[in-house]
Parts: structure tokens; sequence; C-alpha cells
């Protein structure tokens, strides 16, 4: 049996290599996709607690994009603006629908009754 000599201080200096990063994974598109840029939207834009999708369909007319609908969970904003002390926000439920272009960036919405 032979055994390896312990390595020196020399020995443990650890190599450079000349490894790239990982490739960045491909944006996703489709339903997914649609998905999370409705969800980011409305979380940004709305400070939506909660968001659902509830319809995701192509956009009318052979347009590129999507339209989405969606139901969120906001603060109300009528209770806040009393200034009440609370131990928790009170929330309602709204609607949109929501266009998505082929880049899933939102460009439009509009409120939807429930």
């Amino acid at each position: 049996m032979t055994s390896t000599p312990p390595k020196g201080p020399s020995e443990n200096k650890s190599k450079t290599t000349n490894a790239q990063p990982p490739p960045e994974k491909p944006e996703a598109t489709g339903l997914l996709a649609v998905s999370a840029a409705v969800h980011d939207f409305l979380v940004q834009e709305f400070g939506a607690k909660e968001v659902r999708v509830t319809k995701i369909s192509p956009a009318p007319h052979g347009d590129p994009g999507w339209v989405a609908e969606a139901e969120i969970l906001v603060p109300n904003l009528a209770i806040r603006a009393l200034n009440l002390d609370l131990t928790q926000d009170v929330m309602e439920r709204a609607g949109y629908e929501l266009h998505v272009d082929a880049t899933m960036a939102v460009t439009g919405f509009e409120p939807i009754d429930l």
C-alpha cells in the first residue's frame, strides 16, 4: 500500500479556472410568463397582497400578446384614510382585465365586475 503524503501549504492553493458562469435561462414565454407579468404588475402598481389569475387568452383579432383576468386583494383605501389604529388591514377584492404584449409588458388594464 502506498500512502500519499499530506498536501503542503503550497498545494492547498485554489486553482483558477476559466470556468464560465452557467448560461442564463431563456426568458419564459407562454402562459407562465403572462401569469408572472400580470402578478408582478398588480403587486407593484396596486400593492396587491394576493393575486389570482383567473383567465389568460390570446389577444383578439390576431394581435400579438395576451388578455388576462385577475382577482386581487388590496387594502381598503377608505378605511386606511381614516387612520384608525387597526391591527390588520381591511382588505377588499377587485378584478382587472389586463392586456399583455409579446414582450410580457402590461400595456393596459381596466377594472371588471366580479
